[in-house]
């Protein structure tokens, strides 16, 4: 089953930002699709929380509303929208 984003918490703010946290069914991820941009997972802080998995990632740079998509060997996950302000 291919992994799935709950939500992604900020969903808005400055690239660089010290980390943006994406919850829901990650375990796994191989690498996150962050707009345009790749950001691997090896790259981020990874939680377990029983069913849930919590990825922290800084926020690479960007502009305007962005995709953001975890990807893993059984396929990508759902997306949800980030804003850069």
């Amino acid at each position: 089953m291919a992994p799935h984003i709950d939500r992604i918490r900020p969903d808005e703010g400055k690239a660089g930002r010290k980390w943006g946290t994406l919850q829901g069914d990650l375990d796994g991820s191989t690498k996150l699709l962050w707009g345009d941009r790749e950001v691997g997972i090896d790259e981020t802080f990874v939680e377990n929380y029983g069913d849930s998995t919590d990825v922290d990632v800084e926020v690479p740079p960007g502009k305007g509303t962005v995709q953001v998509t975890a990807v893993r060997d059984d396929g990508k996950s759902n997306s949800v929208s980030f804003t850069y302000v």
